[in-house]
């Protein structure tokens, strides 16, 4: 079967750069699906549209429906899936596997493994994964609608940390390298090993002070 026809509409703005091979407007699984059992009776895919200024790397995969801000930066061998968002000016960094109906919000950074639905405020770094729990396997893979975690604005998730389920992290609060994460963190926290929830105000390591300072001096902290 030839998919070539079935790829959504796509508008770069002239002013945005692009690598080599990369893909762009293509279709979600349901769509092939539908394809294979009734060649001929698809209709177009939701459009893609990058905005100006933007740079996109080599061999990024863009699904249909992704709406690309203006100014971001897709670094090579992303994977964006269909129906998902980037705000303006954000980065989504090498090798960074972005699910599907994502929306990510500006200024952020965003790398690893970001599973379907996952909501990343702006100024926020996702570094680690995050993903669902699975815990209804036997219910088939489009049976199931998890809740998906949610990173609330200038959060950071660091590298190899992990975020499971339907959780909420911060707002400005930071979960460390190697961290999981199984509960709600509350605003303005620092998360080590498993769900170990420290306020920013208590913190004693140095490595975070300035980060830390930052974002007390920031409007609508509850740091004094």
């Amino acid at each position: 079967m030839n998919i070539t026809s079935l790829y959504a509409p796509v508008h770069i703005d002239d002013s945005s750069v692009v690598g080599e091979q990369c893909v762009f407007g293509y279709p979600k699984e349901a769509r092939l699906r539908e394809e294979q059992r009734k060649p001929g009776s698809v209709l177009i895919g939701e459009p893609v549209s990058i905005g100006p200024e933007c740079l996109v790397a080599n061999q990024v995969v863009v699904y249909e429906g992704v709406r690309i801000g203006a100014g971001c930066v897709i670094e090579d061998r992303v994977r964006i899936g269909y129906d998902s968002t980037i705000g303006e000016r954000t980065r989504v960094v090498y090798g960074a596997y972005v699910c599907d109906r994502v929306t990510v919000g500006a200024d952020a950074c965003v790398a690893g493994f970001v599973c379907d639905g996952t909501m990343i405020g702006e100024r926020s770094t996702v570094m680690g994964e995050l993903v669902h729990e699975y815990t209804r396997p036997h219910e088939g893979w489009w049976g199931v609608d998890e809740q998906p975690p949610v990173i609330e604005a200038d959060s950071v998730v660091g590298y190899g940390a992990r975020v499971v389920g339907g959780v909420r992290i911060g707002p400005r609060s930071y979960v460390a390298a190697g961290a999981v994460v199984t509960k709600d963190v509350p605003p303005e926290h620092v998360v080590t090993g498993v769900n170990v929830h420290t306020p920013a105000a208590e913190w004693p390591g140095r490595r975070l002070r300035g980060l830390l300072q930052h974002w007390q001096s920031m409007p609508g902290s509850r740091t004094p």
